[in-house]
């Protein structure tokens, strides 16, 4: 039975929990639900204060398990570790970078979101994150962004931010561990996918 559920589309899952609700939101994927406002549930056409409340319900569960899962991350060994870390950020409607931060064993110390918005190495200084790093007195950094299209692929903005984090990184001597893409079909690991940006320390895990 869970691989036939597995196989399930988005509206087919909603279905099973309630066919109204199904009809109700069937333009919207599970991940765009799960990110939407209340008050743009609201104002669907045919949905109710009964149906709000039960998809309220449903994204305050999932959000519980996402972030138990982000929570018992706590040393990052691999891109596939910073990956499931920021896996929350994969329906969000607005692009948002994070920063996580880590001790000199790799140890999370905590993470913090540095601006929402699209991304771009002049609206995203370097200054700021890695102030942000040094403050919390950390020996490395893995930096992540969403892609609210659904595709890692990265751009070419994401690789000259990428070039400006590695460069602020040598001159501060806070590690970048990696740059992460988040995305609904899949996420990235830049160390993984452009490895020849990060020959100054190819090494780290």
């Amino acid at each position: 039975m869970e691989s036939e559920i597995q196989k399930l589309s988005d509206n087919e899952l909603l279905r099973i929990l309630n066919p109204a609700l199904a009809v109700a939101v069937g333009d919207y994927g599970v991940p765009e639900l799960l990110n939407v406002a209340e008050q743009e549930v609201l104002a669907i056409k045919g949905i109710g204060d009964a149906r709000v409340k039960m998809l309220m319900a449903l994204k305050e569960i999932v959000h519980r398990i996402i972030h138990r899962r982000k929570d018992s991350i706590k040393t990052v060994h691999s891109p596939d570790d910073a990956i499931e870390y920021f896996q929350y950020l994969a329906g969000n409607p607005t692009e948002e970078v994070w920063v996580m931060f880590l001790d000199n064993k790799h140890h999370v110390i905590g993470s913090k979101m540095v601006t929402r918005g699209t991304i771009s190495a002049s609206a995203v200084g370097m200054r700021e994150i890695y102030s942000m790093a040094i403050k919390r007195m950390a020996a490395a950094i893995v930096v992540a962004h969403n892609h609210p299209s659904g595709i890692a692929t990265p751009s070419q903005e994401d690789i000259r931010f990428t070039k400006e984090l590695i460069e602020s990184s040598k001159i501060l001597g806070i590690q970048l561990v990696d740059h992460i893409i988040i995305a609904k079909e899949g996420s990235l690991s830049l160390r993984e996918d452009r490895s020849e940006l990060f020959n100054y320390n190819r090494d780290i895990f």
